[in-house]
């Protein structure tokens, strides 16, 4: 048995190196609202499966609030989508950089006249346009539109970044002093706890132990130590995870971290600084945390690895000596403890700081070795008992023991007709991401040819709840793909969306601005959506929190007096839809 950490993986040579920051005088950019900046969350913060991108700017809870271009420039794209950042626009800078306005409530008259045009000229209500770079120019100052609650948003506000313009990176606009902040940051980070895992390498598989976690103490200095003052005791390989919040004066929010640094004896190995981000390394949060732990963590509330693990080459880490690793040898003679300081800092600087000392451990017990077969670093194909599974290489951080078998566990019970149509199975352990989709086909030729359109697959929670995973059922099985290990079987969702009209069949529309219809659906989610107005298609404005679809009256395209003719029709994940018809006079 071999013991070294993170060993197999091929491509673990070189850290990523990112490209240069932009260097801008601080008041190069103006706030984007005229109002004092508090934050809701700040550039970095680790999420779901992602980095936060930029920061979050309070609007006072409410929609409305003006919006203006923080630096000279042009509007260099429009987009329109019922999530991610809803309404946004895109100011490009002779500076090199872009600004990001998000979460938009509606843009300035001009911007939306030409967004009109172009949505009819292509026929879609949701919509990526570039302007010609002299279309719309901006001074610092003009005002382009509105902020909003547009998107996935949870809340009025402005979602805010400045980007390279040549790369998309996003960057701290904190750390850069491109925006100040109205609550001052006297506070340091909060050190939670401290997580240590043990590493051995089994069939070219590094197998980490369960993770032991070390409660910390805040002393009188504001240094922190372990709750119990004793050197911890650590195989011949080991890594260790920081988790920390913050927080600034004034606000009751929680924010993530800026930096975490470790060092060794005095000895710095491993610098993690969220100074910017790629959109190619987002999905790589997975892999820099310690993922158990941050899957079920509250915003603002992070356990950073200090370790470079596996394929992980996010940007963010700028220095990761022998990959983090805490190495001891296997000398007759006792190695001395290693003197560890762990560092973690905010955007304005404070610094909190946790020292500890860790030893070998001589009764140390090698983790035994997991069940299932041994992953390599170009993936793995495996079929068994009715299920086939093909991951990708470049969907490991690492390789793995991957197991998959059938299981029984209670489903909670719908109202509807969705049930699991297969055998149920469990795929991997769920303390393992993936970077990309493996494949899943569950066998299903027994299923009956009537719900076989409709078919797909479903993952289970821990809770026994149904969700719709997308898929299509093809010569006897039904395929999809899945971004995370869990547990999945087939279903079929035979039932249409409802849609439903704010107004009854001929009502006079004449003083009204528009149009709202409500659209459901049962199971897989509405998946697309087109109407029309006497057969000329519409602009609808998709309200997704809200399962609204708005039109409001083109007075240019809508032929004044006599009645007219709406149609509507929606279509959910599984290829059901239905249509609304409705006549109304104007």
């Amino acid at each position: 048995m071999r013991n070294h950490i993170f060993a197999p993986m091929v491509f673990a040579a070189a850290l990523f190196s990112p490209a240069a920051a932009v260097a801008q005088p601080t008041d190069y950019y103006r706030p984007p609202l005229d109002i004092p900046v508090y934050l809701s969350a700040n550039f970095g913060e680790i999420r779901v499966n992602r980095f936060h991108t930029g920061i979050d700017i309070k609007t006072g809870g409410v929609t409305g609030k003006p919006l203006h271009a923080a630096a000279d420039g042009h509007i260099a794209r429009v987009t329109v989508a019922p999530a991610g950042y809803g309404r946004a626009l895109y100011v490009a800078h002779p500076n090199g950089t872009t600004t990001v306005y998000a979460h938009m409530d509606r843009f300035t008259p001009e911007i939306e006249e030409y967004l009109r045009a172009e949505r009819y000229r292509q026929k879609r209500s949701d919509i990526d346009a570039f302007p010609d770079a002299g279309l719309f120019p901006v001074k610092q100052g003009d005002r382009i539109g509105f902020a909003g609650n547009s998107g996935s948003s949870s809340g009025p506000h402005l979602h805010f970044e400045v980007r390279q313009s040549s790369s998309s990176r996003t960057l701290n606009v904190m750390t850069r002093g491109w925006v100040t902040t109205a609550a001052e940051d006297t506070t340091p980070p909060r050190i939670v706890r401290l997580h240590h895992i043990d590493v051995d390498t089994m069939a070219g598989v590094p197998v980490h132990s369960r993770p032991r976690s070390h409660e910390v103490k805040l002393n009188v200095d504001g240094s922190y130590s372990l709750a119990r003052a004793l050197p911890l005791k650590a195989g011949p390989n080991s890594w260790f995870a920081i988790e920390a919040t913050d927080r600034r004066d004034d606000v009751t929010n929680t924010f993530g971290i800026r930096s975490a640094r470790l060092t060794v004896d005095g000895d710095e190995r491993v610098v993690f600084d969220k100074d910017g981000l790629l959109f190619d390394e987002n999905r790589y949060a997975c892999a820099s945390v310690l993922y158990p732990v941050q899957r079920n963590a509250r915003w603002g509330h992070e356990a950073v690895a200090l370790a470079m693990r596996g394929n992980n080459r996010l940007g963010m880490y700028k220095k990761a000596t022998g990959r983090g690793a805490i190495t001891f040898g296997r000398a007759a003679e006792p190695e001395a403890p290693k003197n560890i300081r762990i560092d973690v800092e905010d955007d304005a600087g404070n610094i909190s700081t946790l020292t500890f000392a860790v030893e070998p451990d001589p009764a140390y017990v090698p983790q035994p070795r997991p069940a299932g077969r041994a992953t390599s670093p170009y993936g793995i194909v495996h079929s068994a008992d009715g299920l086939s599974v093909s991951i990708p290489g470049e969907a490991l951080y690492e390789p793995m023991f991957y197991t998959q078998e059938a299981v029984t566990p209670a489903v909670a019970p719908r109202a509807d007709s969705i049930r699991p149509l297969s055998p149920i199975y469990r795929t991997g352990d769920g303390t393992s991401p993936l970077h990309s989709a493996m494949r899943i086909g569950i066998a299903a030729a027994d299923l009956p040819a009537t719900l076989r359109p409709r078919a797909g697959l479903a993952s289970i929670s821990a809770a026994g709840n149904l969700s719709w995973a997308g898929g299509t059922w093809s010569n006897g099985s039904v395929n999809g793909t899945a971004r995370d290990f869990g547990t999945f079987c087939v279903v079929a969702d035979a039932v249409a969306p409802t849609v439903r009209a704010s107004f009854a069949d001929g009502a006079d529309l004449s003083r009204t601005a528009g149009i709202t219809l409500t659209a459901t659906d049962n199971f897989s989610g509405i998946a697309s959506y087109t109407g029309s107005i006497d057969g000329e298609w519409i602009i609808f404005e998709r309200q997704a929190s809200r399962g609204q679809y708005i039109h409001t009256f083109d007075t240019e395209r809508l032929r004044a007096g006599g009645s007219h003719t709406l149609e509507f029709t929606v279509r959910d994940g599984a290829g059901n839809t239905a249509t609304l018809r409705r006549t109304f006079r104007k």
